[in-house]
């Protein structure tokens, strides 16, 4: 763990359509203001599986992975609400990690429009460099490592979750306003560096940044 590093919390889930308006009730009225409210805490977006309805993903920018080990977000896991004890039961095959950002680059830092979720077995390397270029002239590409120890500390609302989280490998996210240009470009990617999971492309459903929220859709 790297203190300097920038950090962020990945998330990926399903949910039944049956529960759908719950989900995204919570997520948009409490789970994000409960979050931003956090210090280091930053910036929110939720997604939409392209794919996959419903599939949706959530990421957090925090000021360093150390966010994660924090007494403020430690407290706010130990003591979920009514409201998530009883929306966390519905997730399905959870993925979540805390993360470290080793390498952001491109030519914007607002969200964009689609996102694309790659991961890799390992961290790119130097022969991947033209493929990354292309990747990140389309908006932003970002190279985030989980960090297990961050990820794994006390956190009494999985136990509310049908399973244990999955831990992801390195992931590489793509972001840019051209949906077609974000696809081409991570599947440039995932056949560079032979991709163990499919390249996943998500829409952006919702923004929000720590003392202000921007909604977008």
């Amino acid at each position: 763990m790297t203190p300097a590093y920038p950090g962020l919390l990945v998330v990926q889930n399903d949910i039944a359509a049956a529960h759908e308006a719950e989900f995204n009730a919570w997520y948009e009225e409490e789970h994000f203001p409960e979050r931003l409210a956090v210090p280091g805490f930053l910036t929110a977006r939720r997604y939409r599986d392209v794919s996959a309805p419903q599939r949706y993903a959530a990421i957090y920018d925090t000021a360093s992975v150390a966010v994660f080990t924090s007494p403020a977000y430690l407290e706010r896991l130990a003591s979920p609400s009514p409201r998530t004890r009883a929306i966390m039961p519905r997730f399905r095959n959870m993925t979540r990690a805390a993360c470290e950002v080793v390498n952001d680059r491109g030519s914007t830092r607002s969200p964009g429009q689609v996102l694309a979720w790659i991961e890799v077995d390992s961290p790119p390397a130097a022969a991947h460099q033209d493929a990354l270029a292309a990747a990140a002239s389309i908006g932003r590409l970002r190279l985030v490592l989980p960090d297990a120890g961050s990820t794994h500390v006390p956190n009494p609302e999985a136990k509310f979750r049908d399973g244990p989280d999955r831990l992801p490998p390195p992931l590489l996210l793509v972001e840019g306003d051209d949906e077609s240009a974000v696809a081409e470009a991570a599947a440039g990617l995932g056949k560079a560096l032979g991709t163990p999971q499919p390249v996943r492309l998500f829409r952006l459903l919702l923004a929000q940044d720590a003392g202000a929220e921007e909604a977008s859709t």
